[in-house]
């Protein structure tokens, strides 16, 4: 008789242990993008690294916000110096090499890049959150403490981890991206943010 009660608490335990974790409620996560998404003013500075199919590099970059407008300033990409970017979600100037270019957003990031990157999408992304600006994220997974660990948009999948308490919120340090774009054309970018600031909200 003990020896069958040791084997159905054996079990039991053992059923216990494969149990998916519990689901943190969906409507704490919605509070907290509703929470993130009212930081409109930031500044980001970190490693931003970027790999596709015909080259890859690295550069510290410092990422400025003030609601759609930003500036970029990238330092070291490909071990030529820095790059400047400016603008909107419609249009921004580059200034790179000493030259100037101008033109959207996603074609001044894939000529430096070679990534084809939403910089809309990027600029909500840092933060943890799917971008407005975009189709439906997919695919959204939330850890334990109910904070995005991953999503897909815009054919990105999304990873975030390295989660910290600021003064603004809780928001991720480590962001990584992979775009499969078939045949054999894999994109990627890793994003280590090493500091917060943020500027008057209002």
């Amino acid at each position: 008789m003990i020896r069958r009660a040791i084997i159905a608490a054996a079990l039991f335990v053992s059923a216990c242990s494969v149990q998916p974790p519990i689901s943190f409620p969906e409507g704490q996560w919605q509070e907290h993008q509703r929470k993130i998404a009212t930081i409109q003013h930031w500044q980001l500075s970190g490693k931003l690294g970027f790999r596709a199919p015909d080259q890859g590099g690295s550069a510290s970059v410092t990422w400025t916000q003030h609601q759609t407008n930003y500036v970029l300033l990238l330092s070291g990409p490909f071990g030529a110096g820095s790059a400047k970017i400016s603008g909107d979600q419609h249009y921004a100037e580059m200034l790179y090499r000493d030259e100037l270019y101008r033109d959207s957003p996603e074609q001044l990031a894939l000529q430096l890049t070679h990534l084809p990157l939403p910089v809309d999408a990027l600029s909500w992304w840092a933060r943890g959150l799917p971008s407005p600006s975009q189709a439906p994220a997919t695919q959204l997974s939330t850890g334990a403490d109910g904070l995005a660990s991953g999503f897909q948009q815009n054919g990105w999948q999304l990873s975030f981890s390295r989660y910290a308490e600021t003064k603004a919120g809780i928001l991720p340090r480590k962001i990584v991206g992979t775009l499969n774009a078939g045949e054999n054309r894999l994109y990627s970018f890793k994003l280590i943010i090493s500091d917060w600031i943020f500027f008057n909200q209002e």
